[in-house]
């Protein structure tokens, strides 16, 4: 049975992914009361947002969320978007709900379907994981059963891109030959890399919108975000940003933006252990963990045109580096990076960077 969510079976929606992933080491629940707040907002304010569950004698089988938008590597302003999908391993299951989320397209106007995207974000939980279930997931980034490729593939969906996660060797010796690198560059183009200014914070925010304005192509997945919803990410998630880990190149003469680097500590860590909840044993290992995080994710890199060939990137990572080795990380992940942006994934692996993840996005003609 197919039924549209709202404020009565919300709770559904959300608390779905315990019961599937019970008894799974690798898997880190949303927080709770920030997803809840998230989908009133989507499903029954804005009202931009469908959410659908499959179930069975009141029992969820699966989930998925759904909205309309433009997606500009498709060229098209009516594309259906999905996220959120979650499924037991049942074709048919699968099946009874993909059908129906593409008739609530359609009614939408949608011409296809793509996915998955998180809302309004799609650097966050990008993708469909289709390698490297070995370890857990690190901040933001999607995590699913092996079978996800299996039924979609099953359903008609086809590979669309694939988005990429590096591992970084930090004992590698990579380290003096990037740093001989950063000194070479900075000598060359001038410029100096420094850490986000809480106090001008304003200005620094309308600074990454700048150098995202203008370092974004064609095989980015996403225009570049609005002033307004950057000051909301950071508003958002300022209570886990370190500004050691926020990184932005500026021209020394000028003070002009050349390029930004951003990673997160992984409070995925952290979240596991909280089960999803902010309540008072949430609180409590949050406030007593949150400066042992041992794992950072680099998830946003960009060099304006003209400097995306000097060296600037391989500058913001030797300065990461080195507050790396300060705060006590010992696992560093990069990305996720779409597969066809060669320079990226370039400096990336030129910093010792090995595959570690495989993310799909889907695409399917309605």
């Amino acid at each position: 049975m197919i039924e549209k969510v709202n404020k009565r079976n919300l709770s559904k929606f959300v608390d779905f992914p315990d019961k599937l992933y019970s008894g799974d080491s690798n898997y880190v629940p949303y927080m709770k009361g920030d997803l809840t707040k998230t989908l009133d907002n989507l499903l029954f304010k804005d009202k931009s947002y469908v959410a659908l569950l499959s179930t069975d004698k009141n029992v969820v089988q699966a989930r998925i969320l759904l909205t309309v938008d433009k997606n500009k590597q498709l060229h098209t302003d009516k594309c259906g978007f999905f996220c959120m999908f979650e499924c037991v391993y049942d074709f048919k299951v699968c099946n009874e709900l993909l059908n129906a989320a593409e008739e609530v397209l359609r009614q939408m106007g949608a011409e296809c379907i793509s996915g998955s995207y998180f809302p309004h974000d799609p650097d966050n939980r990008r993708g469909i994981l289709v390698e490297g279930f070995e370890a857990p997931p690190l901040v933001f980034t999607s995590y699913n059963k092996p079978y996800y490729d299996e039924l979609l593939t099953n359903f008609g969906m086809t590979k669309q891109t694939d988005a990429l996660q590096y591992k970084i060797d930090l004992l590698n010796n990579e380290y003096k030959r990037v740093k001989r690198a950063d000194e070479f560059s900075r000598r060359k183009y001038d410029y100096r890399v420094d850490t986000v200014d809480w106090k001008n914070i304003d200005r620094d925010i309308e600074d990454f919108h700048t150098v995202m304005q203008i370092a974004t192509n064609d095989i980015i997945y996403q225009d570049a975000p609005s002033i307004d919803t950057l000051k909301s990410i950071v508003k958002g998630w300022k209570k886990y940003l370190n500004k050691d880990y926020i990184l932005i190149a500026r021209d020394n003469a000028t003070d002009m933006p050349l390029g930004i680097l951003m990673a997160l500590p992984d409070y995925f860590e952290l979240f596991a252990k909280m089960r999803g909840r902010l309540d008072l044993r949430g609180l409590h290992v949050f406030l007593r963990n949150r400066k042992k995080i041992h794992g950072l994710r680099a998830m946003l890199q960009y060099v304006v045109p003209k400097y995306q060939n000097s060296g600037m990137l391989m500058s913001m990572y030797c300065k990461l580096w080195t507050a790396i080795q300060s705060n006590g990380i010992t696992r560093l992940e990069a990305g996720t990076i779409i597969e066809n942006n060669a320079p990226s994934n370039d400096i990336v692996q030129s910093v010792g960077g090995t595959l570690a993840r495989r993310y799909r996005l889907y695409y399917k003609e309605l």
